[in-house]
């Protein structure tokens, strides 16, 4: 197939409405929400590898999202370090090209990520529940579960 038929398809498939109307390249939301206790800050750096989204400190209750779109090989891919403190965090990918978050996520394309006392939670939007996902590692000997509830 000539480059210019591809690029002709491609663009009349972005014309047609989908079921979910979205296009070809549907936008995709990603949010990640502080619910950790007693006022707790959580500190989190996203990126991509094309995209540093930077640090930012979110007090309880508030939240840091963004949206983007698929890149045209469908490889895109965002992770995300989150911290409750400085010796103990989290690093997981928030959004990937999987079968798995989509299930999660919804049609509404939008993944809500929850950061509580116990760890990080994924909010399943079809099921309406958060599912847990990780728990908050630390770098010192001291588990991280026990050093956030004590401090609760």
């Amino acid at each position: 197939m000539s480059m210019k038929i591809l690029f002709i398809f491609v663009l009349a498939m972005n014309l047609f409405p989908k079921p979910n109307n979205s296009k070809i390249f549907p936008k995709y939301y990603v949010h990640i929400v502080n619910e950790l206790r007693q006022n707790q800050d959580l500190f989190i750096h996203c990126k991509s590898a094309d995209n540093d989204l930077g640090r930012h400190n979110l007090l309880k209750g508030q939240e840091f999202g963004w949206s983007f779109r698929l890149n045209f090989f469908g490889t895109t891919l965002f992770w995300c370090n989150l911290a409750p403190n400085e010796r103990c965090s989290a690093k997981l990918v928030v959004f990937q090209n999987s079968q798995y978050l989509f299930d999660r996520c919804g049609y509404e394309q939008r993944c809500i990520w929850i950061a509580r006392d116990d760890g990080v939670y994924l909010r399943n939007n079809a099921m309406k529940i958060d599912e847990f996902q990780r728990r908050w590692e630390s770098a010192t000997l001291k588990p991280c579960y026990n050093m956030l509830a004590v401090s609760a």
